[in-house]
């Protein structure tokens, strides 16, 4: 191994910056859409829901893994290992194990922002509802075994709890189920509204369009593909704070890109209100028609009807 001095072009690169600059941009996007979510769902609609604060907690936790990923490049992540303490290695690896189980919490909680999603949008009546409810169950007791599993893997944990030595799970192993399994949840989750929606009675074209807004979540399906082929050199490469780099990023795209996609339908009614506004600041009118019945077609209670030749959807 290099030591420091014997290469100075080397011991100057640093991949931080970067680092820096995706978790504060992604975390920034992320909670000013958020924002425009519960601002819509409060203010414009009337009827907040359990979607709407499960995904107000995705989004602190997001913040909190921006915040971590931020103090590892502090302590040297994103630096040759060489260049970094022992002291600074050992807070990297704490906030390390911080990150990943905040991020792993922050990501069953967006999937099941989805479900709840999904469950206010459909009626009763169909299977969408129930399946939803069972899938939130599963994503339950999943992210209680998924943290069990992440706080026993060999790296970080036992670097600075020696006691795990002897029990802890190879950590290769454990990043590679819990991003497998990640994976396999995302398609399902959004998966389950398609059946649904491939039933409603709407033109062609306007029911692909509806499907294309539910299928943006399968972009985050992408990320964490990447994600999960970087992992390899996160745990067995030879320079950790700098192999773990790409890991650490791509963790907080594909979280925040979950939430984004997760809040981007129920903005339906806050554009529909700036047109309103733009419309009436146009005309002068002392309001313009069908406002109340666009106000009105966003109520408590309206959804969609799960079943083949249903009625039309409301995004609310």
């Amino acid at each position: 191994m290099p030591v420091p001095g014997e290469n100075p072009q080397l011991d100057a690169e640093t991949m931080a910056p970067t680092l820096i600059g995706v978790s504060v941009t992604f975390a920034v996007v992320s909670t000013v859409i958020v924002a425009l979510r519960l601002y819509t769902r409060f203010a414009i609609v009337g009827a907040p829901g359990g979607d709407d604060l499960t995904i107000a907690i995705a989004q602190v936790l997001s913040i909190g893994v921006s915040v971590v990923t931020v103090l590892q490049a502090k302590y040297g992540l994103g630096r040759h290992s060489w260049m970094v303490s022992p002291e600074d290695s050992i807070s990297q690896l704490k906030c390390l194990l911080a990150a990943m189980t905040i991020y792993n919490l922050a990501q069953i909680v967006t999937k099941m922002s989805f479900l709840l999603q999904y469950r206010r949008i459909f009626k009763e009546g169909g299977r969408t509802r129930p399946l939803c409810l069972h899938l939130l169950l599963f994503l339950a007791a999943w992210g209680t075994t998924q943290e069990v599993l992440v706080g026993f893997a060999c790296v970080p944990a036992s670097v600075f709890l020696p006691s795990l030595r002897n029990i802890c799970i190879d950590s290769l192993v454990v990043y590679y189920l819990t991003s497998a399994m990640n994976i396999v949840t995302d398609f399902i989750v959004f998966m389950v509204p398609l059946p649904a929606l491939r039933g409603l009675n709407l033109p062609r074209r306007q029911k692909l369009l509806v499907m294309s807004v539910f299928c943006l979540g399968f972009f985050t399906c992408i990320i964490s593909i990447v994600r999960l082929f970087s992992l390899h050199a996160a745990v067995r490469g030879v320079d950790p704070p700098w192999d773990n780099v790409s890991s650490a990023y791509w963790s907080v795209i594909e979280l925040n890109c979950g939430i984004i996609c997760a809040s981007l339908p129920p903005l339906r009614p806050l554009l529909r209100h700036l047109n309103v506004i733009t419309t009436f600041s146009r005309t002068g009118d002392a309001e313009p028609r069908g406002i109340s019945d666009y106000k009105g077609s966003y109520t408590k209670g309206s959804g969609a009807r799960d079943a083949p030749g249903g009625g039309g959807l409301c995004i609310r």
